[in-house]
């Protein structure tokens, strides 16, 4: 008997365990950062910068980043990112670099922040001048959850202007 008792305490662990495995529903969600932006002509004003993730299955999310910099310079980029290991990886057919390179955006989370790199600015074509996807965090507090019906227009929106694969 305590056989048996054990072996289902070791299956219930193995089975907590496997579902440890990386998934692109644990990085899903909306991050948003206020801050003041301003302007050469000293002129300054409130911003938000915005991540948001929404998983398709295990392997695969639809992201958006919009981020603002000084003097008005964005970054925007989105598309369909898979999973590689515990981070997201978008590689943009196109070659959105200015000098040919595959763009090439890593997002995950580390710790108490969510984060993602471009590498060596191989995305900069999706930025203004004062722009960039280099090192670019965000607290993972500032998480929150996106509505179900908020998804399904992600996703429609995404569907009618991209085909998904």
């Amino acid at each position: 008997m305590r056989y048996a008792a054990l072996l289902c305490l070791f299956a219930a662990g193995a089975a907590l365990g496997a579902g440890a495995a990386p998934s692109a529903f644990d990085l899903a969600g909306r991050w948003t950062h206020g801050h003041i932006s301003g302007g050469i002509s000293g002129v300054r004003f409130p911003v938000e910068d915005e991540v948001i993730i929404v998983a398709l299955d295990r392997g695969r999310a639809i992201f958006d980043i919009q981020l603002n910099f000084f003097n008005g310079h964005t970054c925007n980029v989105g598309g369909m990112a898979r999973l590689e290991g515990a981070r997201l990886v978008f590689r943009d057919r196109e070659g959105r670099s200015y000098d040919g390179r595959t763009c090439t955006l890593s997002i995950w989370r580390d710790g108490a922040r969510l984060r993602w790199d471009d590498g060596e600015s191989t995305c900069q074509g999706y930025c203004g001048a004062r722009g960039g996807l280099r090192g670019g965090e965000m607290r993972w507090s500032s998480r929150r959850r996106i509505p179900r019906a908020e998804q399904a227009r992600i996703l429609a929106d995404y569907q009618r202007d991209r085909s998904l694969p």
